[in-house]
């Protein structure tokens, strides 16, 4: 049942408290006041003062999530009647929570929209689906902010509504440990699944701490320390979803809430100090300060072009060093609009993680413009602690062209998220504040692909053509400057780019015609495929040489 306390209710209670923002714990530089003013700016917009929600169509008419992320920036603004606002969004939250079927698969996560029904086992409404009609993350993703709410702002809750808050983060608590990667039914919580493991120590070992739970505490505590080991296995330093620009940004957010809000004696508090500062190290071997982009390859994507895309670590260049710093999208840009819901919430921790990141990486990060030289990366990545079954990601870094490449052996297609292969180089120089970059990536057909990347070169093949999609390259091919294509150019493969001489070796495959007009997460390109034929003998391969020809 949906209870709301009416407004005037709510303002007795904060008169009752009397405690204004100035008696918070953070205080925003001037970096992380522009983020959050920029996102109260895009959320105040979107925000339904009559029920208390943030309105964004997801899987109904307002967002639970978007709402949770609006809350810490209400209660830290505190204008007005914000902090009343925020204690009916609280109430709205917990109201939300699917706490009716102890035995089911989205027992204390939270429905997406108050307007979405409950998961139907025994009904066609609505009926289960992992990431369709329930998200188990939401538990991790909303349980993290109620913990920031609690922590930050507890002197602006009654003691009533934070004993609901903290029932409610038991509920997510039991919810989230019973997944383990095979239960329940189709849940892929592995230890590799980096950001909801990270969120979930933190929820798991925050309330168990707070209920006095030997239980929870103890998951919480292994949980944190298995998650160090995988990441330091082999001495790579690596997550397992690795080299991902918008999940670093969620990553980025678990590890920096698990510092500023988590028992300080727990493993995954102290451990996220270190892997605070190892990511950010390799996040500036792979930035390109001219191209504004993270070299390839991708484990999981949304912009291939994050100075024309939104990529949710782009807010943490900027909350840190200010907007004029990194790969930042246009203001209005659509996927900005989006991961801007969440810059109320991240701006309150931007100066927990900027103290983790060292010297050498922060003059990477905040460099720009043409440098000399190339590097190359090498990382193996691993999915649990001991089997011996990893990835190995290759990367090519110069400042005209970057070149990465991912060679995996699974059974299960990673999907469209998975970049494996991809070369961003400078397709117009003459761009600001990045030069426009033109991008070439393979479409992950294969489940096992081996791909690698070297000085100008990139080579791909796939070894087990017994699986399905191995009987095509589907290459995608965007971001041409419009001066070219209006200059009369036509794409007819890839002999003919803007900047770019590619030299492509395909022995015995067959290219097709090329196709323009699909998109692939904002991106509209050009589909340029080799297909393997049927009576084909040996390891399908195909093999590039680059040379950039703008100076």
């Amino acid at each position: 049942m949906l209870v709301r306390l009416p407004i005037v209710a709510l303002a007795f209670i904060v008169t009752t408290y009397g405690v204004s923002a100035s008696q918070t714990k953070s205080r925003l530089s001037p970096a992380a006041q522009d983020l959050f003013d920029y996102a109260m700016y895009v959320c105040d917009s979107r925000f339904d003062y009559s029920y208390n929600y943030i309105w964004y169509v997801n899987d109904g008419q307002w967002d639970t999530r978007f709402t949770a992320w609006y809350i810490p920036g209400l209660l830290y603004r505190a204008n007005g009647d914000d902090v009343e606002h925020a204690i009916a969004a609280i109430e709205n939250i917990l109201a939300n929570q699917m706490n009716e079927d102890y035995d089911s698969a989205w027992y204390g996560t939270f429905k997406g929209a108050p307007d979405e029904p409950v998961p139907t086992p025994d009904g066609p409404l609505y009926p289960p689906e992992i990431y369709g009609s329930y998200d188990p993350n939401w538990r991790e993703f909303i349980g993290t902010q109620l913990i920031q709410v609690v922590e930050e702002f507890g002197n602006l809750l009654s003691d009533d509504l934070i004993s609901r808050i903290e029932d409610s983060l038991e509920a997510a608590a039991v919810g989230g440990m019973r997944r383990n990667g095979t239960f329940p039914t189709d849940d892929n919580l592995i230890l590799a699944y980096s950001n909801p493991g990270i969120m979930r120590a933190l929820v798991v070992g925050w309330i168990g701490v707070r209920r006095n739970n030997q239980t929870y505490i103890d998951f919480a505590w292994q949980q944190g320390q298995d998650l160090l080991t995988l990441f330091q296995r082999g001495g790579q330093n690596v997550l397992g979803e690795y080299n991902a620009p918008n999940y670093y940004g969620i990553d980025m957010w678990a590890l920096g809430a698990n510092v500023a809000y988590g028992p300080k004696d727990a493993p995954m508090t102290r451990n996220a100090e270190i892997i605070i500062g190892e990511i950010w190290k390799d996040i500036a071997a792979h930035y390109n300060p001219y191209l504004g982009n993270l070299a390839g390859p991708y484990d999981r994507a949304y912009t291939r072009d994050a100075t024309t895309h939104s990529a949710i670590i782009s807010l943490f260049w900027w909350g840190i060093w200010g907007r004029e710093y990194g790969p930042q999208p246009p203001k209005g840009e659509a996927d900005l609009l989006f991961d801007i819901g969440q810059g109320p919430a991240v701006a309150l921790i931007m100066d927990v993680v900027g103290r983790y990141i060292d010297e050498e990486s922060v003059a990477i990060l905040k460099s720009k413009g043409i440098w000399e030289g190339s590097r190359f990366i090498n990382k193996t990545v691993y999915d649990d602690l001991h089997e011996d079954v990893y990835r190995v990601a290759t990367s090519w870094v110069s400042a005209p062209i970057m070149i990465g490449a991912e060679t995996v052996a699974e059974d299960k297609n990673r999907g469209d998220q998975f970049v494996p292969a991809i070369v961003h180089w400078a397709a117009d120089p003459d761009h600001k504040p990045y030069p426009y970059n033109g991008i070439l990536m393979l479409y992950p057909t294969a489940s096992t692909i081996t791909a690698e990347a070297g000085p100008n070169t990139l080579t791909i093949s796939y070894p087990n053509t017994t699986q399905e999609g191995t009987d095509i390259f589907t290459f995608a091919l965007t971001g041409l400057p419009p001066p070219w294509i209006l200059a009369g150019n036509v794409v007819t493969g890839l002999e003919n780019l803007p900047c770019l001489k590619v030299n492509t070796s395909a022995p015995g495959l067959e290219i097709q015609p090329i196709v323009y007009g699909e998109s692939l997460h904002n991106h509209y390109f050009y589909n340029i495929s080799y297909v393997v034929p049927k009576d084909f003998e040996g390891t399908p391969t195909v093999h590039m040489d680059f040379e950039y020809t703008c100076t």
